[in-house]
């Protein structure tokens, strides 16, 4: 079997789970090839399991001081540009696409009339589960973006609906000892100056904050240290941390329920998505929300919040089992052996 496989570069939980995915599918002897889009060659991504990729311009939202550029987004779209990689694509061999809600991919699978999986948190709006009323762009965006003959739409809870849960990153392990006082923050999207006013007067707890800028030097700031963007630290961190601060996307916060940190999430504004994510982990009790860099809120949460720990099973292995049985229309052994193990 040989399957394409899309990638939505923009966020980092993209990349993870496909990635996990991915190297489950080649220990099947399956041959993936792999594109990205909305990012540049630069993008991190592990080379032992994609050693290469075709980057494609795609589509991606510009984000400042943790907020949607709605202008500046629609002014670096190219429709002619989008249509012309999918044209121009040889999709000669394929048997399959798969599209981690990345858009070239599955306009491919559509030119050439191949069969489509969509996997991510996104096909899960699909489904009755909490979220805001989304206007008439956010819905049509949600539908047409990156659509699929079957997809696999995930979240952290199955809200009785034919979703699964989250792929959990090989790299997601307890530690033998957490550190009470260190916070693991993940904002990229927020001003630097802003994030240290709003984490330097808590004194007693250290914050580990992680910025999109691999080639920054690490920088201890008094009870802040600087931190690259590197997996190997970042996950390190992620075991032994007591809490994780960080946008309201799906694979971190997955990750953090997984190991039972508490959790704190601040949705981007204008990111549909997030605001969804953001009320269904506030009424499911998993973690607290907030709007705006609260100090107030920070200080009763350092103290307060407790972690929720969830038990998520093997996804990534029980996907590559499913695809390669060849059912893909079929879901339903696949939804209920993923929450089996849940709890």
């Amino acid at each position: 079997m040989k399957i394409l496989y899309g990638i939505q570069g923009t966020g980092n939980g993209h990349v993870t789970r496909s990635t996990q995915i991915i190297d489950r599918l080649k220990k099947k002897e399956i041959d993936v090839d792999v594109i990205f889009s909305g990012c540049g060659p630069n993008k991190f991504f592990d080379r032992s399991v994609i050693p290469r990729a075709t980057f494609f311009k795609g589509f991606t939202f510009s984000i400042k001081n943790g907020r949607i550029r709605y202008y500046d987004t629609a002014k670096n779209i190219s429709l002619t540009r989008f249509k012309k990689d999918i044209n121009s694509f040889d999709a000669a061999g394929y048997d399959l696409v798969i599209t981690d809600f990345e858009p070239i991919s599955a306009g491919i699978a559509k030119k050439n009339r191949l069969p489509c999986i969509g996997i991510g948190n996104q096909y899960a709006f699909a489904h009755k589960i909490p979220m805001n009323r989304f206007n008439l762009f956010a819905r049509s965006v949600l539908k047409h973006f990156a659509p699929a003959d079957t997809a696999l739409g995930m979240h952290w809870h199955h809200f009785d609906q034919p979703i699964i849960p989250p792929v959990i990153s090989d790299n997601v392990k307890p530690a033998s000892a957490a550190d009470k006082r260190l916070i693991l923050v993940y904002l990229p999207f927020d001003d630097p100056d802003t994030l240290r006013n709003f984490l330097y007067p808590f004194h007693s707890y250290t914050f580990a904050v992680y910025t999109a800028d691999r080639n920054r030097e690490i920088k201890s700031d008094h009870n802040i240290i600087w931190h690259p963007f590197s997996k190997t630290t970042f996950y390190t961190d992620l075991s032994r941390c007591a809490g994780v601060i960080c946008n309201a996307g799906f694979e971190l916060p997955g990750e953090a329920l997984f190991l039972g940190k508490k959790l704190l999430v601040k949705p981007i504004h204008g990111q549909f998505e997030q605001s969804a994510n953001a009320k269904a982990l506030n009424l499911l009790g998993y973690g607290s929300v907030i709007t705006r860099l609260d100090k107030p809120f920070l200080a009763r949460w350092l103290s307060d919040a407790p972690g929720i720990k969830r038990t998520y099973p093997d996804v990534s292995r029980q996907i590559s089992e499913w695809i390669s049985a060849g059912k893909w229309d079929d879901t339903t052994k696949l939804v209920q052996a993923c929450w089996q193990s849940d709890s």
